[in-house]
């Protein structure tokens, strides 16, 4: 694991990866649903209740799709 410390700054800018979680993918997937535009989900957890949750979505009209050569990676268009 890497570790940086600061004495002191102003502001932090950069990326946090986490892995998969179930309750976050759930509620991506709801966001992205409700919001304009596109939303690119990433780290998506490909559970079952997770894919079934995606496909509730659809149902409703929500364009949402896996990207290619990614396992995790989802569009979203409410």
């Amino acid at each position: 694991m890497n570790s940086m410390k600061f004495t002191h700054t102003s502001s932090l800018r950069g990326e946090l990866t986490v892995p998969g979680d179930k309750s976050i993918s759930h509620r991506s997937v709801m966001f992205g649903a409700l919001a304009d535009g596109l939303t690119e989900i990433h780290g998506f957890l490909q559970g079952a209740d997770c894919l079934s949750t995606i496909s509730c979505f659809s149902k409703m009209g929500s364009k949402i799709r896996a990207r290619p050569f990614s396992s995790t990676d989802v569009d979203c268009t409410g």
